[in-house]
Formats: C-alpha cells, sequence, structure tokens
C-alpha cells in the first residue's frame, strides 16, 4: 500500500473509535464536560474527513499522472 492508502487507513480508524465514544456519550448523562468533548470529537471527525479528501485528490491526481 502506498503512504496514502495507510494514512487513509489510519485516519478512519480514528474515526471508528470517535464514533463509537459519541455513541457513548447519546447514551450517557450529559455534564458540561461530556458536551464539551463531544464538540472537539466532532471538530476532530471533520478535520480527518477533510484530511481523507485531500489525501484521496492527491492520489487520484497523481495515479491521473501516471503513464
Amino acid at each position: 500500500m502506498s503512504g496514502s492508502s495507510d494514512r487513509i487507513l489510519q485516519l478512519l480508524q480514528e474515526i471508528s473509535v470517535l464514533k463509537e465514544l459519541d455513541d457513548h456519550y447519546r447514551a450517557s448523562p450529559k455534564t458540561d464536560l461530556a458536551k464539551e468533548d463531544s464538540r472537539q470529537r466532532r471538530s476532530k471527525r471533520q478535520q480527518i474527513g477533510n484530511e481523507i479528501k485531500r489525501l484521496a485528490s492527491s492520489t487520484r491526481k497523481q495515479n491521473s499522472s501516471e503513464p
């Protein structure tokens, strides 16, 4: 696998962990700290999603320029 593919897999694993934490959040009492943690996880998931898009776009460009 290429470095980009490995990085995308790593990022997808991070998203999976964040999603599991959010599932626990939905089932628990909503303290101010829990709400802030949830907000930070959403922000992190968005950042990861943007990085995945950037990596995928870069990989497509590299593949299209190869003979």
